[in-house]
């Protein structure tokens, strides 16, 4: 049930919750001022779900290879760029008050701002920032943007050079993600990074750490943050976990949310409608239907295209409607690509087709024989397998059999597999289909590598770590991208990304199925100004940092 980008290495999970905390108190959100005072209408602070958990680890290392983590890290951390993820990551400055690259694509250069302050008073400088990059130089198992380059050079006391031996435009949206904020190099220079736990953070963010306790982290709003200021003085975030949120949704206890809600228009936007806010934003990927093109039969383009045309994504979503919409099938989401898409692509979606189904499977020689194809004597069963715990997973993937079954007689096995175990099967292989997430909205090389660089595929049983674990191996798709790395130019990148296209639509490596979203359950009984899909271009998710800042500042308390 939650929205996830491309791969859970590359974009974090989303938050859900319920409150498992027998003390109302430790959920109950808005009321009370951590300074003392009390808002006119009670809304002297915005109480919110964050990751689930039943209790919070007091863990403010940003780097940790921990997974236990205190909530919402980005209120207090920052990066170089904000990605506009509603304008297919575009970099905008944030830390970084411009940045430029040399004309060979290998030298970026950050121009830092000179008006921002740590928490702490110190002043934020170039020998910070160069302390965080090099970190992952020094220490590649932090590396966890994927980042390529070989240098990081202070060039004065407010500017930054990064230094590839390859062309690296691409990699401009990791520095805008939380794998690569930045950190005060006089607090973290010489600790431990494995075991340190950083119990008194200090950042750049609009806020610092209030109070923590176990089942509730308490931020506050700084005075003196660099940006404008934000309207909420300060932020509650309880330990909580499951559907629990919903109902605290709808007593107005949580202000925010992020629990994918089946029916949520009926269940909470219709008990309210003049405060209960249900919304979906676009990541830029979608959840696809994954081949394994290692294995017989999905090795055969025309046993992928069947597949493909024997079913139709719409009906599998109206199964359980948590507000997403059917997948652009190229692969790339329209509302972040729209730009780019070729225009043969745009609205298009999986549409079943039977016709086309089954003479495609005539094509690739197959047949179907007591529900499995068939081909030259040789029987192949097929599973589909998904994620355990997704109920939308689980009943998108009975859809998906359902509708094998009526439009070419197939029997499709659905396996549900627990979470800690789906990715580590998907990633060595150990699958026929499956459902899985694609593309990402930190640009149209990016998502296109992950999903076909041939560089990840790797053998049955070795881990392809989250990229191209459909093993897809295309000699032109490699050129496509090689060239495509190499071009910051928008006309060249659209005439690449068409030919990209054109593969993922034809060849079907995967097909791209439903969009994914991240989910915004809203309660504006105490906060207005909330931003709006396709019309502001900020998501107002935690883990979208400097998106959610420019919400916090647009927000007003309620009348």
């Amino acid at each position: 049930m939650l929205s996830i980008g491309n791969g859970r290495r590359r974009l974090n999970t989303l938050a859900v919750a319920v409150c498992l905390v027998a003390s109302l108190g430790a959920c109950t959100g808005g009321t009370t001022d951590i300074s003392g005072g009390t808002g006119g209408n009670g809304a002297a602070s915005l109480t919110m779900a964050a990751d689930a958990a039943t209790t919070w680890a007091r863990n403010f290392n940003i780097y940790s290879p921990a997974s236990d983590k205190s909530p919402a890290l980005r209120l207090l951390f920052e990066p170089l760029v904000r990605v506009d993820y509603t304008h297919g990551a575009k970099a905008d400055p944030w830390l970084a008050k411009s940045f430029d690259w040399n004309s060979k694509g290998t030298e970026l250069t950050f121009h830092l701002r000179t008006d921002v302050a740590w928490s702490d008073g110190r002043k934020f400088t170039a020998d910070d920032v160069v302390y965080t990059l090099r970190l992952m130089l020094e220490h590649p198992e932090l590396n966890r943007a994927g980042v390529t380059y070989k240098k990081v050079t202070k060039v004065d006391g407010s500017t930054v050079k990064v230094t590839w031996d390859h062309a690296a435009y691409s990699e401009l949206s990791s520095f805008g993600t939380g794998s690569l904020d930045i950190v005060p190099r006089h607090q973290w220079a010489h600790k431990d990074l494995k075991t340190w736990t950083n119990n008194n953070p200090v950042g750049t963010g609009p806020y610092t750490l209030a109070d923590f306790n176990s089942q509730q982290v308490t931020y506050k709003a700084r005075d003196d943050y660099w940006g404008a200021r934000v309207a909420v003085p300060a932020i509650k975030i309880p330990a909580v976990l499951g559907d629990a949120t919903k109902p605290k949704m709808l007593t107005g206890e949580l202000d925010l949310a992020t629990t994918a809600w089946a029916g949520a228009d009926k269940d909470f936007v219709a008990r309210d409608p003049k405060t209960n806010v249900y919304a979906v934003y676009a990541t830029g990927g979608s959840t696809a239907l994954y081949f394994n093109n290692a294995v017989a039969p999905y090795n055969n383009v025309h046993v992928r295209r069947a597949l493909s045309a024997a079913v139709d994504a719409r009906k599998m979503l109206s199964l359980n409607d948590t507000g997403q919409a059917p997948a652009n099938i190229t692969g790339l989401d329209e509302q972040a690509y729209g730009d780019v898409i070729a225009r043969e692509y745009r609205g298009k979606v999986n549409r079943q087709d039977i016709a086309l189904a089954k003479r495609e499977l005539k094509a690739g020689g197959y047949t179907v024989r007591k529900g499995e194809l068939v081909k030259g004597g040789k029987s192949y069963p097929l599973e589909l397998k998904i994620i355990q715990e997704y109920a939308n997973w689980q009943a998108y993937a009975r859809g998906f059999a359902d509708q094998a079954k009526q439009a070419l007689g197939l029997n499709v096995k659905v396996l549900p597999v627990q979470s800690s175990s789906f990715d580590p099967e998907v990633n060595e292989g150990d699958y026929g289909m499956a459902f899985n997430y694609a593309g990402s909205g930190t640009g149209v090389f990016n998502s296109y590598s992950a999903m076909l660089d041939s560089s990840y595929a790797q053998p049955i049983g070795k881990n392809s770590n989250f990229d191209n674990t459909e093993r897809w191996k295309d000699p032109q798709t490699d050129r496509l991208l090689h060239r495509l790395s190499e071009t910051d130019d928008p006309a060249r990148i659209k005439e690449i990304s068409a030919e990209l296209e054109k593969i993922v639509a034809d060849q079907v490596p995967l097909r791209p199925l439903f969009q994914s979203v991240w989910f915004l359950d809203i309660n504006t009984s105490r906060w207005k100004g909330w931003p709006k899909p396709g019309v502001d271009n900020y998501v107002p998710h935690f883990i979208n940092g400097p998106d959610f800042t420019l919400t916090l500042q647009h927000l007003k308390p309620a009348e």
